[in-house]
């Protein structure tokens, strides 16, 4: 008689499924693909991840199968929590009298975290995650708490901190600081050698009440110190930066997160270039049902076997992963969220490349290589050659030629340069000039100075407070410009004092895009912000915007219907 039962850890936790099912063994077989399940010759049983696929489609093919009570168990809790998660989002009453947060959307949120526990906090840039999440940690009374986040928003959450919590032991860590900066300080910073960190950080971790601040970078080196103790809450900022399972502070985050009772996954952008970066964002939720990659892959994706191994072409069934998702993610558009917000206007600018400078991008374009002038020691100039020995260094010289020749040693020209010396003194306001490279920017100062225009440099590399520093100086009225490139300014940036953004050029992934072109469409504008993008025809930035456009459909289908997953959830009462 084929049974399906249910294995649980010493603390209670369904961690597999187990099948016996010797007669079916064949069907069996053409179901559980690679990384889905394990078949123990000795004792004749299948097990897998605990998912409420498997337990489908093993009662679609084997007549008769006997389902043990814990296995029924288990998914009516399933289908509980995620009615309750359910009610959680659709209650947008006030938490308190006077709690402080706008509208449903936030206070809906604070209870999404509440209730879920270990979730994926996904709402588009602008609506205020940062202020959900401290108001959800005063919310939950969390006492011990670690927020990993992007170096360059550290300080931005220790306002939030202050602002909205009543936590008084904040710690930082900071090994970019040195001592001395750090005890005139008032905040608690941890700096100085490593093995001076990590004795400060212990000393901290045994506090019954602290929240610890550190970076991906620092959480690769303090995981072991950090990973020791427990904790109330971990907090993720960013969190789409933990999608790769190899990565040393990936790995770093997963150990840690095992230590906490809660974990809150909070990105604006959670699949920022195709769905499977997901998987590693649910293990860190439920790492039982989300134990293997290709388990993941297999039950939602439809793949074909190429010469460069296995190839994903698309969801099985959109329905029931947005169903599976919704169990695990809360994400709401702006347009949900922000009714009254203006929407973005968008002003693309079609630029013919310059004669010299067309004629050195079709050099690169059909022989990887273009001629170059060096400047030797002596003051005498020479000619060289530069090549690009892949496809991919030649897609970055090309996209670089289309900024300036310049920037690879070639003729100083630049269409883009010109464009803007005319289209910035149409802007009124603040505005900001935006690259992917952070070589060009010298060039933007430049011309930025001749315009006599004070301008501000936010390029990676900067302390946060530098940073910080430069957003209340544009905030304030000293600054007309901020320029810096899409990566370092794309996150944790509230520049929407700022009416404009012009991008020179820009980034293969859309998502990456949209976080820049988001600093500036936040709560509380009045005026719809214009998003200026300049490219060049027949080129391959061209390229580069059919193909953030086919990434969006993708991602649009999925992530973002929210509607669709609540209307499926409210309808059947599906178990996901």
């Amino acid at each position: 008689m084929a049974t399906l039962s249910l294995q649980r850890n010493h603390q209670g936790i369904p961690t597999r499924f187990i099948l016996y099912a010797p007669e079916h063994y064949d069907v069996v077989k053409t179901i559980i693909t690679r990384g889905t399940g394990h078949f123990s010759r000795a004792n004749r049983r299948w097990t897998m991840a605990p998912d409420p696929l498997f337990y489908r489609n093993m009662l679609q093919h084997i007549p008769g199968l006997q389902i043990d009570q814990a296995v029924l168990d288990y998914l009516t809790a399933l289908s509980n929590a995620q009615k309750q998660l359910l009610q959680a989002i659709e209650t947008e009453a006030p938490l308190d009298i006077d709690d402080g947060l706008w509208g449903g959307t936030q206070r809906a949120s604070v209870r999404f975290l509440e209730t879920g526990r270990r979730v994926i906090l996904g709402h588009e840039m602008g609506i205020g995650k940062t202020v959900i999440t401290c108001y959800a940690l005063r919310h939950i009374f969390a006492r011990r708490v670690v927020i990993l986040c992007p170096n360059s928003v550290k300080w931005s959450w220790v306002d939030h901190l202050k602002d909205w919590t009543d936590c008084s032991n904040i710690v930082i860590v900071d090994s970019a600081m040195t001592k001395k900066k750090a005890a005139e300080l008032e905040d608690i910073v941890i700096a100085g050698k490593r093995e001076d960190r990590d004795l400060q950080l212990t000393k901290h971790c045994r506090v019954p009440d602290v929240v610890i601040i550190i970076n991906f970078d620092q959480l690769r080196l303090h995981a072991d110190v950090l990973s020791g103790y427990e904790w109330d809450v971990m907090v993720v900022d960013e969190a789409h930066r933990i999608k790769n399972p190899k990565a040393l502070q990936t790995k770093a985050a997963v150990k840690l997160s095992r230590m906490a009772a809660n974990a809150w996954l909070v990105t604006g952008t959670p699949a920022r270039n195709k769905l499977m970066d997901l998987w590693q964002l649910l293990n860190i939720c439920d790492p039982y049902r989300f134990s293997g990659y290709w388990n993941f892959i297999n039950y939602h994706f439809e793949t074909v076997q190429t010469n460069f191994g296995t190839e994903i072409i698309g969801l099985k069934n959109p329905d029931e992963f947005n169903a599976m998702l919704s169990r695990y993610m809360f994400r709401r558009t702006k347009a949900e969220a922000l009714p009254e917000l203006p929407e973005k206007i968008y002003r693309d600018i079609r630029l013919p490349l310059r004669t010299k400078q067309e004629r050195v991008y079709r050099e690169m374009e059909e022989e990887f290589v273009i001629e170059v002038t060096k400047q030797l020691e002596n003051g005498k100039e020479i000619k060289d050659i530069l090549l690009a020995p892949n496809v991919a260094a030649q897609l970055i010289r090309l996209r670089q030629i289309c900024l300036t020749p310049a920037l690879l040693g070639s003729v100083p020209e630049s269409a883009k340069l010109d464009a803007l010396a005319e289209l910035i003194e149409d802007i009124d306001g603040s505005f900001i000039l935006y690259s992917c490279f952070r070589s060009f920017l010298p060039y933007l100062s430049v011309l930025l100075d001749r315009k006599n225009i004070p301008y501000g440099v936010i390029a990676g590399g900067q302390d946060s407070q530098s940073r910080m520093q430069v957003q209340r100086d544009l905030q304030e009225g000293k600054l007309q410009v901020v320029i810096g490139t899409i990566q370092s300014m794309g996150e944790g940036m509230n520049l929407q004092t700022a009416t404009t953004a012009v991008f020179c050029d820009t980034d293969w992934v859309p998502a990456v895009n949209h976080q820049a072109e988001d600093r500036i469409h936040r709560a509380g504008i009045k005026t719809s912000p214009t998003i200026i993008r300049l490219y060049h025809p027949g080129t391959v930035e061209a390229d580069i915007m059919k193909a953030c456009e086919r990434k969006e459909r993708m991602i649009d289908s999925t992530v973002g219907q929210v509607e669709v997953i609540r209307s499926l959830l409210k309808r059947g009462g599906v178990v996901v």
